[in-house]
């Protein structure tokens, strides 16, 4: 038996659906159609991704054809979500290819902003790691691989077809951002590049951390000027001058690693006569070495010089919770099998993922995850729950 699913399940029912009213009204979902609306369709898409990449009977992977199966042989649900006459899976399809996403855009944002006005944001953090996490984000794309056949407007050059999806994770309160997507002749350097020139105040008082894939000096400085922090390590080839020699700060048992930090230095980043790139004074560069077998040396650059050299190697161990989630999104709701082959399907089915992983948050906020049962788990059975509770509604 699942505990309290039925009661984790209805409130977080009363909470989303008066807000799936609403976006479904206020979007352009609805234009020229008769019989498959948005409402329903949103909660078809968020049943069906809930329920995560596996079939009912633990064999395969789950699709939306095995959801549409499962949903459409309960009759009592479709009644419920104002669906008389059940549509064809060919419709069901189409409607997910082809129906504008801005209802679903809004169903993401109005969500965050929910889970983000929650008063317990981070229950599983002590004080002391709400402070030291607040306003810092991990920031990286993730890729996602398309056929080339059915998707050829994913294909670029050389490159094999699928797109890019950009994502930031708040590491305080894990909340997702959908960033942006796009297709792969684009790299992640340019991608944050056109981001912050389109929207400067976007990352304005946040701690980026990303990896080498969006490194740049004159990318760092356009940060800096929009009111960001950055940590990221330090390229290979990159040029600095050590400036001052900082006291070194120790912490044992900050990282699962165990790493240890060697040096802290305060640098003049990059060179003079790169043209191309900047000259970037007053940053600190902290080196640290993992304790095992490798030995690794982690060298790292950032502005900040509030925290201290082991709070700066531990915030970029946190960066592999991005990773984490990656994987989450993928491969355990599934979100790897997009739900249709165009543009928009895959756009649709990186917001739907948002949504369910909000919902997720949402979710654990109310009510603690039993002992032993894994977040997709746990996810789907109030699902099953929410299916049950929309029967009883009305």
């Amino acid at each position: 038996m699942i505990p309290n699913s039925a009661g984790c399940g209805r409130a977080l029912y009363r909470k989303v659906q008066p807000i799936i009213d609403a976006v479904s009204r206020s979007g352009s979902g609805d234009r020229y159609r008769k019989h498959f609306m948005t409402a329903p369709h949103m909660w078809l898409l968020i049943l069906h991704m809930t329920q995560g990449a596996r079939r009912a009977d633990g064999v395969g992977g789950h699709s939306l054809r095995h959801s549409y199966a499962r949903i459409g042989a309960d009759k009592k649900l479709l009644t419920r979500l104002n669906m008389p006459n059940w549509v064809s899976f060919s419709q069901l399809a189409r409607s997910s290819t082809s129906r504008q996403a801005d209802s679903f855009e809004l169903l993401l944002a109005h969500l965050t902003s929910i889970v983000k006005r929650t008063p317990s944001l981070c229950k599983e953090c002590k004080d002391q790691d709400w402070l030291f996490l607040n306003k810092v984000k991990a920031l990286d794309s993730t890729f996602l691989k398309l056929s080339a056949k059915l998707s050829p407007w994913s294909i670029r050059g050389k490159h094999s077809a699928g797109v890019r999806a950009q994502w930031s994770l708040e590491l305080a309160t894990r909340i997702p951002h959908l960033v942006h997507m796009h297709t792969v002749e684009k790299n992640d350097h340019d991608t944050l590049g056109e981001l912050v020139q389109a929207d400067p105040n976007h990352f304005a008082g946040w701690t980026l951390i990303v990896d080498l894939g969006y490194y740049g000096h004159r990318q760092f400085e356009r940060l800096l000027a929009c009111g960001a922090h950055v940590v990221s390590k330090v390229h290979a080839q990159a040029a600095y001058t050590v400036t001052e020699e900082r006291a070194v700060t120790q912490r044992k048992g900050w990282t699962g690693q165990e790493d240890r930090v060697i040096s802290d230095q305060t640098i003049t980043l990059g060179s003079p006569n790169n043209r191309r790139g900047a000259v970037l004074t007053g940053m600190r560069l902290v080196r640290s070495r993992s304790v095992g077998v490798d030995g690794q040396i982690c060298s790292l650059i950032t502005d900040r010089f509030d925290l201290q050299a082991w709070e700066v190697v531990a915030l970029y161990r946190k960066r592999w919770q991005i990773e984490l989630f990656f994987r989450w999104l993928k491969r355990q709701l599934g979100a790897i099998r997009p739900l249709g082959h165009s543009r928009e399907a895959v756009w649709l089915t990186m917001l739907v993922g948002g949504i369910v992983a909000l919902l997720w948050v949402l979710l654990d906020q109310m009510s603690a995850r039993p002992v032993g049962m894994s977040r997709i788990c746990w996810l789907g059975a109030v699902s099953v729950a929410i299916a049950s509770i929309i029967n009883l509604s009305g």
